[in-house]
């Protein structure tokens, strides 16, 4: 089941602008079958878009081509689900 969240900018210079929200799911096997411990959990990231400002309705949509840019946002998703290892949809696929 997809999961959103939305992580707010901590840059004081900001004023809380350009926000982060993350699309993601976790894939969890213990919990479909007990005796199957041999994957650990993960999460896998679908979407990320960035919010220029918490007053307006305009979101962009960031493009995961670039090795940077996805393992950027891959270790702010690990960070947020506990250390869970995180890939992006396309890996996965």
């Amino acid at each position: 089941m997809l999961e959103t969240i939305r992580i707010e900018s901590k840059d004081q210079n900001s004023h809380n602008t350009c926000n982060v929200i993350l699309t993601f799911e976790c894939v969890d096997y213990s919990c479909r079958d007990p005796d199957f411990y041999e994957k650990p959990p993960y999460a896998v990231l679908h979407r990320v878009q960035l919010e220029p400002t918490a007053d307006g309705m305009l979101v962009i949509d960031v493009p995961l081509d670039d090795d940077n840019v996805r393992e950027h946002f891959e270790s702010l998703l690990s960070a947020h689900c506990h250390g869970y290892d995180v890939h992006t949809v396309s890996e996965v696929a």
